[in-house]
This record gives structure tokens, C-alpha cells and sequence, in this order.
């Protein structure tokens, strides 16, 4: 037999309940300092041709988010709290995806290879910074 929809939703509705409204408040209080951080960032790089502010918070973000793994790699013991607001919400919010792809599409229409550029700039180098960050704070720490 078929669950009615008021099921999924009371189902939905008892496990929102359930959450940890502490935990929500750390991953909010996060987002809010990696939103404005980004905002700031993006306020003082010039952008003229290229989103260079953009593509800093994605790369900063990344190489930031590696070190943290790499430091509970490392066997730094972090709290929840502490990857939630960290992680989760500054380098969450610091770090944009979207923005990402806006400005790609924004700056090729003038010229496609810009947008080229800026995603080969962003998706290699902020996977190579994580790998980076998350390796070095593993040696550092080791």
C-alpha cells in the first residue's frame, strides 16, 4: 500500500522537529560571516574583466577546507560544532558555485575564452588547494 502524501510529510515535519535547532545555529551564524567575508573579498578585488573575487573565495575556500580535513585526517579531533560552523557555514557560504557560473556565463559573452579560463582556473586550482591545504595540515601535523 501506497503512503499517503500527509504521511511523507508528517514524517518530514517530526524529523525537522528532531534537529538539533544548537546545531542549525552554528551552520547560520557561519554562513552569515562566510557570506559577508565573501561580499567584502569581492568589494576590494577589482573585477573589470575577469571575477578574480570570485574565483579568490573559491580557491581561498577550497585550500581552507582541505586544511580543516586534513587536520581530522591528521587526527585532530574537531567538534560538530566546530565543522558545522567552519565547514559547513563560513566555507560554505564563502565559497559559491553559483556566483561561479553566473560570472562564466556573464563574461563569455564578450569573449568565450574568459569563460574558459575562469573555469579552468576555478575547478583545477580549488581542487588542487584542497588537496594542498588537506596534505600540508596532515604533514604539519603529523
Amino acid at each position: 500500500m501506497m503512503p499517503m502524501p500527509s504521511e511523507g510529510i508528517n514524517k518530514l515535519l517530526t524529523r525537522a522537529y528532531c534537529m538539533d535547532l544548537r546545531l542549525i545555529a552554528f551552520v547560520a551564524a557561519g554562513g552569515a560571516i562566510g557570506a559577508v567575508a565573501r561580499y567584502l573579498l569581492q568589494q576590494w578585488i577589482p573585477s573589470d574583466t575577469m571575477p578574480w573575487g570570485t574565483m579568490a573565495a573559491n580557491l581561498v575556500g577550497s585550500f581552507l577546507l582541505g586544511a580543516m580535513f586534513g587536520a581530522i585526517a591528521a587526527g585532530s579531533v574537531l567538534s560538530e560544532e566546530t565543522v558545522l560552523l567552519l565547514g559547513t557555514g563560513v566555507l560554505g557560504a564563502f565559497t559559491t558555485m553559483s556566483t561561479f557560473a553566473v560570472d562564466a556565463i556573464r563574461i563569455g559573452d564578450d569573449n568565450p575564452s574568459n569563460s574558459i579560463t575562469m573555469a579552468l582556473i576555478t575547478v583545477v586550482g580549488s581542487i588542487g588547494l584542497a588537496w594542498v591545504g588537506w596534505r600540508l595540515t596532515a604533514a604539519i601535523m603529523a
